[in-house]
């Protein structure tokens, strides 16, 4: 029965990252891609500073998009779980779930507008004496990071509030009959108990962070320079190799969060 699903796997994924692994041992030479073994790109991504500043860049962009929507989430999630009216559960998860709804273009647009040194947020911090001249939100790092926080936070609130949902309510009442109040309570039971849902949020988050090409494109106004932009100006530009490479180590670095994340996974459960 699972014979469909491997094949579909074989053919969407594990075909063509072989075909990446091929592709990166070509030489790019004077605009011409060439059928001659060569460790160039590899080297190129391990010790020259420009491919080193990228991954490095990449990394920083994913684990500051994880934070930020962890810090968002998390409470988001708790407010979820200990809501008693269904009708206000309903309407504030459709309202975390809808940045999935909206098209990745229109949201980018969206906080292109709310972002601009004459948007919506810097009125508000000028209003408010917060910031005498417009603050630079767009085109750069903090408008790319809080655009992916809103677009991953339904993947960061669901996972923890599954976990939540799991925690028996005795547990919580036996901790505050014994005097527990309620950040005792919070930090012995509630936080220990939904770790597996941070952990999965967090490996969730991360991964999508690493891939994230639209809104680093449009958000980071060209001054963002990403793992998976490069791989698209790569492509563009026909140099297959310095794409492929760029490929396997998105690749490698999102394995590597995934098997990290899963040890983390199984220590907080046991």
């Amino acid at each position: 029965m699972l014979a469909p699903s491997l094949a579909l796997m074989l053919y969407a994924f594990v075909l063509p990252m072989l075909t990446f692994f091929e592709y990166s041992f070509y030489t790019f030479r004077r605009g011409k891609l060439l059928d001659e073994f060569s460790l160039t790109t590899y080297r190129r991504f391990l010790f020259d500073a420009y491919y080193q500043t990228i991954v490095l860049d990449t990394l920083w962009m994913a684990t500051l998009t994880t934070l930020l929507a962890l810090a968002i989430g998390y409470p988001l999630a708790f407010a979820l779980w200990r809501l008693e009216r269904p009708w206000m559960k309903r309407w504030l998860s459709l309202i975390i779930f809808s940045p999935i709804i909206v098209s990745v273009v229109v949201r980018s647009y969206g906080w292109i507008v709310l972002l601009a040194d004459q948007g919506p947020v810097n009125w508000i911090l000028k209003t408010s004496g917060l910031a005498a001249e417009p603050v630079t939100l767009v085109f750069n790092l903090v408008g790319v990071v809080l655009s992916l926080a809103h677009v991953f936070l339904p993947f960061v609130v669901f996972p923890i509030y599954s976990s939540m949902s799991r925690i028996d309510p005795a547990l919580r009442e036996a901790a505050m009959d014994l005097g527990a109040g309620w950040l005792r309570t919070f930090r012995s039971i509630t936080l220990p108990l939904t770790l597996p849902g941070v952990v999965a949020a967090v490996q969730i988050a991360f991964t999508l962070a690493l891939g994230a090409f639209v809104t680093p494109a449009m958000l980071g106004g060209g001054r963002v320079l990403v793992l998976p932009l490069q791989v698209y100006n790569a492509t563009a530009e026909i140099n297959w190799p310095v794409a492929a490479v760029g490929g396997l180590v998105l690749l490698v670095i999102a394995i590597i969060v995934v098997a990290l994340c899963n040890r983390l996974l199984k220590y907080s459960e046991a």
